[in-house]
């Protein structure tokens, strides 16, 4: 089949929805569809055999575009309509897959262009638009809701990425099938930046020339930021691997920093831990540049700033190195229904992980692969004490949730998924798309 994917986010960059439509572009490649991805002009460049990726134009002074809903992704939105136009207008497509708020997008190309249309729902996006901040815009909710409502009734199918967000979607009033593919950890040799360009990348392989260094994903050793007012930040001084002689064991955050992660109890818990393992210590992996400033400035003022590493973004290499130097994992998010991405790699890990009892995490997990607390300071605190002071029962845990996780999460079974859906898409009472 020839795919088009509209992705409305930077890319590639290693956060939760990114990481999603590289898995299904590295999918699709292996299951050997042709696919073109529209996405934003700013991210790291990808290859993958049979997957071109197609940039719209950068706009002036704008090198990141944050989570949810901002002018900056109205204005970039507006121009993929306009590419996806002009694609669907010269090439010929079997299927058109768009991700978050490009199914707007998709519902009107569909139907001016008689195709049919796969929606991927990431989340609820008036719930997300709530969890960042905006939840005194009831007008903005209202919009988002209904936009949403309106792509799942016209949308030929539906992917969810967790069961609750199957059930909103049906609620919603979705019509068309809808499928749970949920998200899968990629196997380190699969990962973004594992894979050689090839000569069918020439068009990828020129935009990364004129990428900026803002835009680039930070090198290996921990750098200084720049604040939104161009105010520099204080970098850590420190190497961000464990070099040989540090000792104490390691809470790992990774993931992006917005309200709803619960990063600021991460850190007042972690007041908590320190007073019984000084040792202990912190890294938090992702977030922009603001966010790690105004952190920073939260680890001061609770006087933890000399055992907290926050590194911003890192590429998915660095965060498997991380991931294998752990104690502990951590995800204290507070708030939304749609399963964190992190939590497949984390189970996969072989660590112990500690989560907040929270619908985004009790649908998938169990007190059997996890260790489930309240969202607060000292439940956080005191289920990390409990993981560090019972190394037998973090063991067994983490045991567990790898047994769990090759069954619920294996690439195999995820590629089998999208092969399930796309023949689907292409049987012939489903339609073709026309020129």
């Amino acid at each position: 089949m020839k795919i088009l994917v509209i992705a409305p986010q930077p890319f590639f960059v290693p956060r939760g929805v990114p990481f999603s439509v590289y898995a299904q572009l590295r999918a699709l490649s292996e299951l050997g569809h042709r696919t073109d991805l529209l996405t934003y002009p700013l991210g790291e460049p990808i290859a993958l055999p049979g997957v071109r990726v197609w940039r719209v134009p950068g706009l002036a002074r704008v090198r990141e575009v944050p989570v949810g809903p901002s002018p900056a992704k109205v204005l970039f939105d507006l121009l993929l309509f306009l590419w996806a136009c002009w694609l669907l207008c010269s090439r010929r497509y079997d299927c058109l897959c768009t991700h978050e708020e490009a199914g707007v997008l998709g519902v009107v190309l569909a139907t001016l262009f008689r195709c049919r249309h796969v929606y991927y729902m990431h989340s609820d996006l008036a719930q997300q638009a709530a969890c960042l901040g905006h939840g005194q815009k009831r007008w903005l909710l209202r919009i988002l809701r209904c936009c949403q409502s309106w792509i799942l009734r016209h949308a030929s199918a539906v992917v969810a990425i967790c069961p609750a967000l199957e059930g909103e979607a049906r609620q919603m009033g979705a019509r068309g099938k809808t499928y749970v593919i949920e998200n899968v950890a990629l196997p380190e040799e699969l990962l973004p930046g594992n894979t050689i360009l090839g000569a069918g990348d020439i068009q990828e392989k020129d935009h990364q020339r004129q990428v900026t260094a803002a835009t680039a994903v930070p090198p290996r050793l921990a750098r200084a930021a720049l604040g939104p007012e161009g105010a520099t930040i204080p970098p850590d001084g420190r190497d961000w691997l464990l070099s040989s002689d540090e000792t104490g064991p390691l809470v790992l955050y990774t993931g992006t920093l917005e309200r709803y992660q619960g990063i600021e109890l991460l850190l007042e818990s972690a007041v908590l831990v320190q007073r019984r393992y000084p040792s202990v210590r912190y890294r938090i992996i992702g977030g922009r540049q603001d966010q790690v400033l105004a952190l920073r400035g939260l680890c001061q003022r609770l006087g933890i700033e000399e055992s907290v590493e926050l590194l911003g973004q890192r590429p998915p290499s660095e965060i498997a190195a991380s991931l294998k130097r752990a104690t502990i994992l951590v995800s204290p998010r507070c708030a939304g229904t749609n399963v964190p991405l992190k939590l497949a790699s984390y189970l996969q890990s072989g660590k112990p992980l500690l989560a907040t009892s929270i619908v985004a995490h009790t649908q998938v997990l169990s007190p059997e692969v996890a260790l489930l607390v309240p969202p607060t300071p000292h439940d956080l605190a005191a289920g990390a004490l409990l993981l560090l002071e019972n190394p037998t029962y973090a063991r067994a845990l983490a045991s567990a949730a790898q047994r769990f996780a090759a069954r619920r999460w294996s690439w195999s079974a995820f590629v089998a998924q999208q092969r399930r859906l796309y023949a689907e898409m292409a049987s012939p009472e489903k339609g073709r798309f026309s020129r």
